[in-house]
This record gives structure tokens, sequence and C-alpha cells, in this order.
């Protein structure tokens, strides 16, 4: 019971900070979210990595799972690559901490968004084009706001809609 006071607590008052994500060619540049004033955002903000992915495990609050979780996917996405193997599992574990929450309010329904972006972003980057699409589209459908739009603009213009399909086909 405390837990899921806390986990609302969390977000009704959580601030997001979005940070570009520059590692990709070009102007093309997905957005990312972390939680603001949670445990390593401000390692994260100023480009210490390494140290913020330090705190948010060492932290592991059960309280803060949510936020720890999306902290914890961006994080990894701007790791060194033995780290951002674990990406995608950090962006899952904070949508189904969301998912599972019983009552979905607005900003329930815009932080999910988010962390689909974010996973759609870590999949993107491992070359899984098919999944990627399939995040980014969840997110649009669930809050279309202007980081899930952009990100997912972002992608099309990236990706052509032949090499989706081809793709798609070839995973059937």
């Amino acid at each position: 019971m405390m837990i899921k006071i806390k986990l609302k607590k969390i977000i009704l008052t959580t601030l997001l900070l979005t940070n570009s994500y520059t590692t990709l060619a070009d102007d093309n540049k997905f957005q990312v979210a972390i939680v603001k004033g949670e445990v390593g955002t401000s390692e994260l903000s100023k480009g210490k990595v390494e140290s913020g992915i330090k705190k948010l495990i060492a932290s592991n609050i059960k309280q803060d799972f949510y936020a720890n979780k999306m902290n914890l996917c961006v994080a990894y996405l701007q790791a060194t690559s033995q780290q951002s193997d674990k990406t995608e599992s950090a962006c899952t574990e904070a949508i189904t901490s969301l998912e599972s929450m019983k009552h979905q309010s607005n900003k329930v329904r815009y932080l999910t968004a988010l962390n689909y972006s974010n996973r759609g972003v870590a999949r993107y980057r491992k070359n899984q084009i098919t999944a990627a699409l399939k995040d980014f589209e969840i997110a649009v459908e669930i809050d279309d706001n202007s980081i899930t739009t952009g990100n997912l603009q972002k992608f099309n213009r990236l990706v052509s809609q032949e090499q989706v399909e081809s793709i798609t086909e070839f995973s059937d």
C-alpha cells in the first residue's frame, strides 16, 4: 500500500527533463525522457552516465521503482555498448510497473507513452526496426505528445517504409 502511494506521488509530482539523444547521424535526433529530481538525474543531465548508473543501481528502492527504471533505461541508452544491452529490459520494467497500476490517469498514460518511446529508441539502436516502429506507434497511440510524435516522425524519416515492410515479411 505504501509503495502504491509513493508511486502515485512520484507520478503526480514528476517533471520530465528531455535530453536529445545525439549519437544519430545528421539532424535526426531522438528525444528521451528521464524523471527529474530522482536518483541519478543530476548525473545523467551532466553527462556523467557511469556515476548515474552506479547511483541508480545502488538505490534500487522499491518506492522509486518506476522512476529508477525509467532513468536507468535512458542511462543505459547513453552508456557504453557493454551496458547498452540492459536498456530494453529497464525500459520494459518501467512500462510494466505503470501498466500494472489500476487507475490509468492522463499522467500515467503520458509517462507510459514516454517509456514506449524510450524503448523504441533502444530497439532502433539495436537495429530491431519492426519492434522499434511498434513501440513508437504504441507511444503515439497512448499519448501523442511532442516527444512521442517527434520520435515517430524521425524514425519514419530514417527508415523507409519498404525496409520496414521487408523486415516484417522476413520475420513472419
